[in-house]
């Protein structure tokens, strides 16, 4: 796998990001690939 990238997202999109972390610690990254898992669930 290649390192981080940079991707554009809207500010109100990064703010429910935010939300939706579990850990203060918990990166981007981690939400998006968890919230693809539950998705992958369904």
């Amino acid at each position: 796998m290649d390192g981080p990238t940079t991707i554009q997202i809207e500010t109100e999109t990064r703010e429910k990001l935010k939300e939706l972390k579990i850990t203060k610690l918990e990166t981007y990254d981690e939400i998006i690939n968890r919230l693809i898992k539950e998705h992958e669930k369904q």
